[in-house]
């Protein structure tokens, strides 16, 4: 049995597509190395044509961690089995073609633009694929990531996907799992009316993170925009016991508490 709701594993796809690398068949695939690289190499357009065959071996393999891929993702793979080979000169793939663009721009971006920064520090600072994709194939925020599940499958796919990004990267560096990107997913839901999505996104940051002030925060706002005083007096209060010393929500439940009426 699927551990997602109807649909989620759509929305999986859909949301991000390294997820599909994740869940099917990140494992099943044989390294460059176990697909005996070549000596020598035709079709370099982006890397040195004189490149040793240990240092493409290391560019490759600083992809794959880069991005989270495997050899399969930009090169055509012939065979099945020990007898498989990878037609590396070959051409055929969207994602290697996108790659040299890639490749192109990092050394713009370090060679043109950073070298030009006046009174740049040292030691200098580089780009590098990991500096925006972070171990992932799709560098989107995680908040983006949730919200366009929210609008495919609803509230409960979307905390499937969430749940499953969390456990598959938490303590890496490809997503922000602290409070704040559910947080602000929240308030740009309620902004546009859509209360009931804004607090399921709220409940399942309090599920990582019960201490979150700013969640609380947050909900209390929902609620008294909504005219929902006594609610949005138990949420600012909530928040107030876990951050006593902040005034924001030291003022906002004073106002509340003093009659200032429940909207604004």
């Amino acid at each position: 049995m699927s551990p997602f709701p109807p649909g989620a594993r759509r929305v999986l796809t859909l949301a991000s597509p390294v997820l599909v690398v994740a869940v099917l068949a990140f494992s099943a695939e044989p390294s460059a190395g176990q697909m005996q690289l070549p000596d020598s190499f035709t079709n370099l357009k982006v890397l040195p044509k004189n490149i040793s065959r240990d240092d493409l071996l290391a560019t490759m393999r600083g992809f794959t961690e880069a991005l989270g891929v495997r050899c399969g993702e930009c090169h055509v793979r012939k065979g099945e089995g020990r007898g498989a080979r990878f037609d590396f000169p070959a051409d055929d793939k969207v994602m290697k073609r996108r790659a040299r663009v890639m490749l192109r721009m990092v050394r713009t971006i370090n060679h043109r633009y950073l070298d030009s920064l006046p009174e740049r520090v040292t030691p200098n600072v580089s780009v590098t694929c990991i500096t925006c994709h972070g171990g992932v194939e799709r560098p989107e925020p995680i908040e983006d990531i949730v919200n366009q599940a929210l609008g495919s499958a609803g509230v409960d796919s979307a905390a499937a996907v969430y749940r499953h990004l969390r456990e598959r990267y938490y303590g890496a560096r490809a997503y922000d799992f602290t409070d704040r990107p559910l947080v602000v997913l929240a308030g740009s839901l309620a902004r546009a009316g859509k209360n009931d999505q804004a607090m399921g996104m709220l409940k399942l940051n309090l599920e990582f993170l019960p201490k979150s002030a700013m969640t609380y925060a947050t909900m209390g706002e929902i609620h008294e925009r909504a005219g929902e005083k006594d609610q949005a007096i138990a949420a600012y209060t909530k928040a107030l016991q876990i951050e006593p010393d902040n005034r924001m929500i030291q003022r906002q439940l004073q106002r509340l508490k003093g009659g200032g009426g429940g909207g604004r």
